[in-house]
């Protein structure tokens, strides 16, 4: 919830919010300075923890999810 009567802080970090409910899967915010780096990121991660079954399959889910630029404010 936002104070209204308060100014909202400006966002301390550019994040990137890619949402793989195309595969029933989360929405993740990574942060990177741009779209292709925080796909990446997203893919090895996905990777490491065991979600997909390889690399290929990790590229394919990231590339067809919807991405958009987001402001992170800690």
């Amino acid at each position: 919830m936002t104070d209204t009567s308060r100014q909202v802080p400006s966002p301390s970090a550019a994040a990137w919010l890619v949402d793989l409910a195309v595969a029933d899967g989360p929405s993740f915010v990574v942060m990177r300075l741009n779209e292709a780096a925080a796909r990446e990121a997203l893919v090895a991660h996905l990777v490491e923890i065991d979600a997909v079954a390889d690399e290929v399959a990790a590229k394919d889910l990231v590339g067809a999810a919807p991405v958009e630029s987001v402001g992170v404010v800690w």
